[in-house]
């Protein structure tokens, strides 16, 4: 649509998506604030919103920028010359009122008829808007009672000016609004966003982020904060049960593995990092550090039956291997159909999908391979170090 609407010289036409979360901005894409911080002018302004426009086009990130700023609109002045209301005796209150009514409307009271509750409103009717001189005909009473017509003392003139004056944070502003290109994720378009802005515009203005757009901003350290704190608490309860700081460390060898794989299965699907990726990055932690749970678990069984370190993680990979491949493999096949979800909401079960499927089939197919080495490697360091300290202590 946008494509054939640029053609289109007599207008600025663009489509633009509903919220990704209805009620938080009135449109899709990230919304931008530019402030005329230095009190550059409208003119200044409108000027800076287009340079923005005209250049989108270096950063990838970008699919379209568009605005409903507008500093040059076409307008009508009424000067009213207050001096000459005031000589003839004209309450200026009323001159504003009856301008009021005749270009738009005014509440006058209710009334009940059929116990129902109904308005009176007072206006002038659209035939008399139509031609604007048609205002200087309007007439208005003095203190003297006599009906004085408003080109008595007020002249229209032919302006350009802002059709809307917008304000955000106590500075005038214009909304900018922000499209993400396909396989581009958000942070990135911010991130190029925010770049372009320096590059073209320096301190001359201002700007921040509103909508979504400042909600992503401001939580943009708690994905590594939430990623950080799953992987503690994994490693922590594991500690507690093998009461060990070693052991666990092999189990949970596998995550990065499981994390190459996420992003793998995002290129390949042409997906951005989003917000459900990172929610099948949350679930890889467990399912990954699950099969390394079972392999390490056998493992410390074995030793304690006299087995050598070697021995002991050599079988425990020898036989948690069949059931291993048989519980993940049926978890990849049985999310398999995300990634080829269709219709309302397919992008977000996509995301998912190709984060989860991708990484515990690369986790399964290697970090099983390699876990009970990585056991074996941890349980000689923990002997060494604890070799060591009796040592010392002797």
């Amino acid at each position: 649509f946008n494509a054939q609407a640029y053609g289109i010289q007599e207008a600025v036409v663009f489509a633009m998506v509903p919220p990704a979360i209805p009620g938080l901005g009135a449109t899709g894409g990230l919304q931008l604030q530019v402030e005329d911080r230095n009190n550059l002018g409208a003119t200044e302004m409108q000027h800076a919103v287009e340079t923005l426009m005209a250049t989108y086009h270096t950063k990838p990130a970008l699919a379209s920028v568009s605005s409903q700023y507008q500093a040059n609109v076409p307008q009508y002045f009424l000067n009213i010359d207050r001096d000459k209301v005031q000589l003839m005796g004209i309450p200026l209150n009323s001159v504003f009122t009856s301008l009021g009514y005749y270009m738009g409307a005014a509440y006058v009271n209710d009334f009940v008829e059929f116990g129902r509750i109904y308005q009176v409103k007072l206006g002038a009717r659209d035939r008399a808007q139509r031609i604007i001189d048609d205002v200087l005909k309007l007439s208005v009473q003095n203190a003297s009672g006599e009906m004085v017509p408003f080109s008595a003392f007020m002249r229209m003139e032919e302006q350009l000016g802002m059709d809307q004056i917008n304000r955000y944070n106590m500075y005038s502003t214009a909304s900018v609004t922000c499209n993400v290109a396909p396989g581009s994720s958000s942070g990135e378009a911010i991130q190029q966003m925010e770049a372009l802005f320096k590059e073209q515009l320096g301190d001359e203005f201002g700007y921040e982020w509103t909508s979504v757009a400042y909600q992503e901003t401001q939580a943009g350290t708690t994905t590594t904060v939430v990623f950080v704190m799953a992987l503690l608490v994994a490693f922590l309860v594991l500690a507690a049960q093998y009461e060990s700081w070693t052991s666990p460390v092999a189990a949970v060898i596998g995550l990065p593995v499981a994390l190459l794989g996420a992003m793998i299965g995002c290129l390949i699907m042409g997906t951005p990092v989003s917000i459900y990726t990172q929610i099948g990055i949350i679930l890889l932690v467990a399912l990954s550090a699950k099969n390394g749970i079972l392999i390490v678990e056998f493992a410390r069984d074995f030793r304690a039956q006299g087995n050598s370190i070697r021995d002991a993680a050599f079988q425990a990979g020898h036989i948690r291997l069949r059931p291993i491949l048989m519980t993940s493999l049926a978890f990849v096949f049985g999310v398999m159909p995300l990634l080829f979800a269709t219709g309302a909401g397919a992008e977000s079960r996509i995301a998912l999908g190709a984060a989860v499927v991708f990484g515990m089939a690369l986790n399964t197919l290697l970090a099983t391979v390699y876990i009970p080495n990585f056991y074996e490697l941890m349980q000689k360091i923990t002997g060494k170090v604890g070799k060591e300290a009796d040592r010392r202590k002797d």
